[in-house]
């Protein structure tokens, strides 16, 4: 019987040692990108060697460039990237995978050496500056042989392993052509994390497996900085009100999507504040308090809350601002309602005082704004995205007697060239967080544009404060041509001395105000007049 006994005893702690071994490292599987160090989760030697040894290769590599005969960025562009400690990046990676090889993707176009890898190693130099800004993408394969690897160019590492920079397809090609083209290093540089998606032979019902994003941010390995703080996956697995699944009113793409208001006899302050995002890799916490802050803002120049538009990313939770009814927050997906309510709200001759569209979102270097990845592949599509061109058709001789673009995001000053002496918008002020070469960071520009508090300043007063408080780009204003728009961000005057008292900014500028019948007919025949101009008779 005591055998028996010692028989179970040992068969239990044996048991018992399978299941913690298993709880373990499914621990350690979980962990991963989540924000948590390498170090905390008990992982196994081999593979926190494995990567200990990507992480200072990849460093290495980007540390030791010969910016005199740089190919993938500018040199001006390099000399300071060399020069970014290691614990201020962020690095990425996409691990061994037992079903199969990687691919990486990239939203404005394919990489040289599209064929299959094992895993991907991604550095972020500016983790906290907004996509697109330069990335360095390597592609790691195993069990290669050191002359071969070489051969390709990459770098040989221990155990088989080779690293292997990743480049823009038709990159090289471009460099040869240089002389002619504007900006060509420009065109072969990596601006955003690659989706990285498995390529499996097996069966359809592996889907999801090959649609999930395998690319992961990890937390202060081998001295790399801790990852930037990122919605659940729960908030970003899907859009909240899709218009393909949900069929609903409630969630077309027209403008009756965000119940656009335009009143009889009422002329109102409008505002747009869209926030695309792209996927979760790219959407941060920070960039849903953006949104916050700059509703916030508006709400305290007197907007209306049915006059204030949100669009970020998937979609939200209502936004709750303290004494307000629940504010809702549209997908930037639905780019279709986004470009309605802006027609609408420009067609509208008696609609709008002063516009106000505030845009955040990952951008291209051509100024291009990226919505979100609706589809998973990593690829932007034409209704994943909002180029300039676009932005300027859905606000061209707008109606409106002031439209205020405020830009905070990577390359806006591409946006206020654009808009430079347009004579199709002569009453629109752009104002950007920096040149069209430069980086939006840390959300400086938000910041200074959501906290100020003035209400008699102008808005370009408020831009030019923002020179000195934007420390890591150079903020930009442009208008169109004969513009003259000199107001506040509400479209009152802001010139006036004595400057107007609280109760008359309320009586006659904050938020709506009515317009006599006389007024408004007027308004619709001058609006009239503009768009179909009466031809001379012979």
């Amino acid at each position: 019987m005591a055998e028996r006994r010692v028989s179970f005893r040992t068969l239990l702690h044996f048991i018992l040692h399978i299941y913690l071994h298993i709880h373990i490292v499914s621990g350690v599987i979980s962990s991963y990108g989540k924000n948590k160090d390498w170090t905390q989760t008990g992982g196994s030697f081999q593979t926190g060697t494995r990567l200990k040894r990507w992480a200072d290769a990849a460093f290495h590599y980007v540390h030791n460039l010969n910016c005199e005969n740089i190919f993938f960025t500018t040199s001006r562009e390099c000399r300071s990237l060399v020069l970014v400690p290691r614990s201020a990046m962020n690095i990425h990676v996409a691990l061994p995978s037992p079903y199969g090889k990687f691919k990486a993707i990239l939203p404005d176009g394919s990489l040289s050496r599209n064929n299959l890898h094992q895993a991907v190693v991604v550095i972020d130099p500016y983790p906290t500056a907004n996509f697109g800004h330069l990335v360095i993408v390597f592609n790691v394969d195993l069990d290669k042989r050191s002359h071969m690897c070489q051969k390709k160019g990459g770098i040989y590492l221990d155990n088989g392993e080779c690293m292997q920079l990743a480049l823009r397809r038709r990159c090289r090609n471009a460099l040869e052509r240089r002389s002619r083209r504007r900006n060509y290093a420009r065109r072969c540089e990596i601006n955003f994390l690659p989706v990285v998606h498995l390529e499996s032979t097996a069966a359809s019902k592996l889907y999801m497996i090959k649609r999930k994003n395998y690319l992961e941010c990890m937390s202060n390995v081998a001295g790399f900085g801790r990852c930037q703080v990122l919605r659940t996956p729960n908030e970003t697995s899907g859009i909240i009100c899709n218009p393909i699944r949900d069929n609903t009113q409630r969630c077309s793409t027209t403008r009756e999507t965000v119940r656009t208001s335009c009143r009889l006899f009422e002329i109102c302050d409008q505002a747009v504040v869209l926030s695309g995002g792209w996927n979760r890799m790219t959407s941060g916490l920070r960039h849903k308090k953006n949104v916050e802050n700059m509703y916030n803002m508006l709400r305290r120049n007197g907007f209306k809350r049915r006059n204030i538009k949100l669009f970020f990313a998937n979609g939200a939770k209502s936004l709750i601002r303290q004494g307000d009814a629940p504010q809702r927050v549209h997908p930037a997906a639905m780019k279709l309602a986004v470009r309605y309510h802006l027609r609408k709200l420009c067609l509208s001759a008696h609609c709008v005082d002063s516009l106000v569209v505030y845009f955040n979102n990952p951008a291209k270097n051509d100024g291009t704004s990226l919505l979100w990845d609706s589809n998973s592949d990593g690829r932007a599509e034409e209704n994943e995205k909002y180029p300039v061109s676009e932005l300027m058709d859905d606000l061209k001789n707008c109606a409106a007697k002031a439209v205020h673009l405020i830009i905070d995001q990577s390359y806006s000053g591409v946006i206020a060239e654009h808009f430079k002496n347009s004579p199709d918008h002569s009453n629109v002020i752009v104002f950007t967080s920096g040149r069209s070469n430069e980086y939006s960071f840390d959300d400086e520009f938000t910041l200074h544009w959501s906290n100020n508090n003035s209400s008699n300043m102008c808005t370009r007063d408020i831009f030019e404060k923002s020179k000195n408080v934007v420390k890591h780009s150079s903020p930009q204003y442009s208008e169109g041509r004969h513009s003259h728009v000199r107001s506040t961000i509400f479209g009152a005057p802001c010139d006036t001395s004595p400057p107007y008292t609280p109760r008359e900014l309320r009586q006659k500028f904050l938020g709506c105000q009515n317009l006599p019948t006389a007024v408004w007919l007027m308004k619709m025949l001058q609006r009239e007049d503009k768009v179909f101009p009466s031809k001379k008779s012979f």
